[in-house]
This record gives structure tokens, sequence and C-alpha cells, in this order.
């Protein structure tokens, strides 16, 4: 049976106004398109369907029979689509097409068939019933990412980024018209992510969870796209939180794995992918990745990242920066407990990894393994604030070198250069007198932290000026 609504590009059962509309455009694009007297059957066809849909006697016993046709129709069609989703793609296939013969103009068939057929490795089947697909409804985005998937899995990247950014614009334009279509909010994300325009997908994602919060598949999206931009932190987030609301989710668990072998986490890594490997036993990829970690984990035991992700300190210690490169974020700490402490850039705050230098003071776990000792919850220590006031005597001092030297109440000897004195006290500088000093630690010339005192100034003798002294007693 023949559906006259599609004929006129017009939703099945439409008004008769619409129809009127879709009869005139087609009716005037065949008359003064090509020869005329070749569209005189399509004409033909044309006139008649509308006539049958212009009375409403005949439109009502057409619309009837049409209602019973395609509810016939969609029991077909449901078959195919459980038999697809049973993985019996011979059978869809064969049930799609029974479909198509009856009513070869409906869209969703082709998509479902070309699925059919690129999930039974028949690629270029697929392509061909895309293709129908597409002359049947040019706007359609679905189509074209379905043929970009299938170019790129043969590496024909220029058809593949062809369909792609066709894709991305027809849903782009479907987002014009209604801003909230959350399924074409998921089909442009999915897209620019196979495009490799990750940034992209990440401002779509986010969009899609500030309106669905608790959508686990968004938030895995979306921790995928932030460990292709190696955000890795930002997408065990997301990734844990796609697996809060859906357990067990062997995507989400995948892609967990891998930001854990990205942060060379190598013991939650194994862990994690085989929690993915008992959700879907079929990835042979991951049994491969899996034991290539293993291998490396033979070989190095645990790494300083694993060491740092879940630091159990033996010790906290107050120490220096002996160096540090911030390109390689890699440095070496020293204490007077440790000569040496393995400096890494994870175990520092964010604001401290492109900002610490050699010298800096800082605060830090020290956790002993056979790689030697490794530093943990290092915090740099601002002297300025923490640093305690100290009394002491100037005990000598040399003006041509511009260095001296303060005895602290404990008899402590801490060196000073002329630069910390206040401009009032390095007037009258002598020896015994009293100051007030801070103390901060430097490494010295062997790389061996030296105390030295900062900030020197005059002493105030508590209790002020001496009141004077009485006067003498009358007739004395």
């Amino acid at each position: 049976m023949q559906n006259y609504y599609q004929l006129f590009g017009v939703p099945d059962f439409a008004p008769q106004e619409e129809i009127q509309k879709a009869f005139n455009k087609r009716y005037a694009d065949l008359f003064t398109s090509g020869s005329p007297l070749a569209n005189i059957p399509h004409l033909k066809e044309l006139k008649d369907a509308f006539d049958i849909l212009a009375d409403p006697a005949s439109r009502a016993e057409y619309d009837a029979r049409l209602r019973a046709f395609l509810q016939d129709l969609e029991i077909q069609y449901g078959k195919a689509v459980d038999a697809l989703a049973a993985g019996q793609y011979d059978e869809a296939i064969a049930l799609l097409k029974d479909c198509l013969k009856i009513n070869p103009r409906e869209p969703e068939f082709y998509e479902t068939i070309g699925l059919a057929y690129q999930l039974a490795d028949r690629p270029d089947e697929a392509i061909k019933f895309f293709q129908q697909g597409l002359q049947l409804n040019v706007r359609n985005p679905v189509f074209h990412r379905y043929l970009g998937d299938i170019y790129r899995a043969r590496h024909d990247d220029d058809k593949a980024d062809t369909h792609f950014l066709d894709a991305a614009e027809g849903f782009k334009e479907i987002l014009k018209v209604d801003p909230k279509n959350y399924q074409a909010m998921e089909q442009l994300a999915d897209t620019y992510a196979k495009m490799h325009w990750y940034e992209e997908a990440l401002e779509v994602l986010e969009k899609l969870i500030e309106q669905h919060p608790y959508k686990a598949d968004y938030h895995r999206d979306l921790g995928g796209v932030l460990y292709e931009l190696d955000r890795l932190e930002e997408s065990e987030i997301h990734l844990l939180e796609a697996l809060r609301n859906s357990p067990g989710d062997s995507s989400s668990l995948l892609y967990l794995g891998l930001v854990y072998f990205k942060r060379r986490l190598l013991t939650l890594a194994i862990q994690t992918l085989g929690e993915s490997l008992a959700s879907k036993p079929d990835q042979p990829e991951v049994v491969s990745l899996v034991e290539k970690i293993r291998e490396i984990q033979g070989e190095v035991g645990r790494t300083v990242e694993e060491i740092i992700y879940d630091a159990s300190p033996d010790a906290m210690v107050e120490g220096l920066v002996k160096w540090y490169n911030a390109e390689t974020g890699i440095g070496v700490l020293t204490c007077p407990e440790y000569a040496e402490v393995l400096l890494h850039f994870s175990a520092l705050k964010p604001q401290d990894q492109e900002t610490l230098s050699k010298g800096d003071a800082v605060r830090f776990g020290v956790v002993k393994d056979k790689v030697g000792p490794v530093a943990v919850q290092i915090e740099r220590i601002d002297l300025a604030k923490d640093g305690d006031t100290l009394p002491g005597v100037i005990i000598r001092f040399d003006p041509k070198r511009k260095i001296g030297v303060i005895k602290t109440t404990t008899d402590r000897e801490i060196v000073f250069p002329f630069s910390s004195l206040t401009q009032d006290l390095l007037e009258k500088l002598e020896l015994n007198m009293e100051v007030l000093f801070e103390t901060k630690s430097t490494l010295g010339i062997s790389d061996e932290p030296i105390e030295q005192a900062i900030n020197i100034r005059p002493r105030k003798k508590k209790g002020g000026k001496k009141p004077p002294a009485p006067p003498p007693p009358d007739g004395k």
C-alpha cells in the first residue's frame, strides 16, 4: 500500500492545509523541472493521491486502511529490531527487506538495515542502504554519522570527515530549532568526539550534564573526552560518577583503567581493567593491555605515582628543595633526616607545580620504598608567615664582607647578611647589641641546608625609660 503522506513529504495524517501546501509545491517543482512530458506520470500520481486526500469520505476510508497497514508494518519492524538486539543479524536483515518492499519510503528502515549490515561486518551493504536513506532525507544527519563511522574504520579519513562534518551541521540545525533536544546533543557530542574535536564535544557534554546531572552515559562520555584531553584527574571524577550511577559499566571501567594506566597507577589500572573484563569478557585488546601492564609492574614494582596516590607517610619532616625541574616535574628535597628525597610533581599542590624552585622551604611526608625515600603531601612553607621571632645578641660582624653572627638565648650561632638589617640598625650597629629576628633555611655551596637570620631589628627593652630619681629630702 502506498503512503500518500510520504509522497507529499508530510507527516502521516497531516492536516489538509499542510497537504495542500505540499501538493502545490511538489506539483510546481515537477511541472517546471526537467522535461514536462517525462514528468507526466509523476504529476498524475501526485494529482490522484491529492484527490483522494482532498475528499473527506475517500480520505476517511484511505486513512482507515493506512492505519491497519502501518500497524501490521510496525509489528514486522518490531520483530526486526528484536532480532537485531539479539544479534540475529541475518534474520533482522530479511525482515527489514520485507518492510522496505512494503514501504520503500521510510528512512528509519534504511537506517536500521544499514546498522544491521554494519554490525554484521558487511560495510559495503551498509553504505548502500545509508546512502539510499540519504536520498530520501538529505538533511538527516544520522546517515552521515553512520557513513563516517564506516569510512573511519576503513581509514578513509577524507570521506569520514566529510560525512562527520555534514552530520555535525545537521545536528546543529536541529538544535537551532530545538535547543534542548538532548538526542541531537548526544549525537553532536559523539560526532565531535569521532572527529577528534574534543573541546567541542566537551562543551556539548557539559550542557547535557547540566540538564541531566545523574545520567551515567554523559559522565562516562565526558570522562572519555577529558581523558583524550589529558585532563586525567577530572576524567577520573566523571568516570567514578558514571560508575556510581551505573555500577559495573564496562565502558566506564575501561576508560577509568586507561586513566589509571596513564597516571602510572599500575595496580589500580590492572584492577579496574579486570573489572571491565568481568563485566564484558569479549575485549581482547583489554586483555593484551592488562598483560602489558603486568609486565611493566614486574619490572618497576610500585611506581612513584602509586606511592603518592595512596600515601601513608613513614614520617613528616621539614626541609628544602635541593633542585626541581618544572618541565619534567622531577626534583630532590633535602632535610636533616634524609640527604635526598625524590620529589614528583604529583605530590605538589597545583599552584606550586610551576613555581617551586631551589632553596624553597617545604614540609612533606616521606615514604620509604625500594626506589628510595619518596616525598608525599608536599607543602611549601611561608617563612614570613610561619617563622618564629627569636631574640639574640650580635657577637661579631665584618663590615667589609657585610656579614655577621647572632647568638641566640640557647647559644646557637646564626649567620646574617647586612641586607637583613633594618636601616636604623645598620647605622648604629655594634657588638653585644640585642636584636629580634626570624630565620630561614637556604642551601649552601655544598647543597647542605644553612640557617640564616632575616628581618633583624633592634630589640626594645621592656619597661621603657627609667623614671627620674626622687628629689633629695629637704635640708639635705
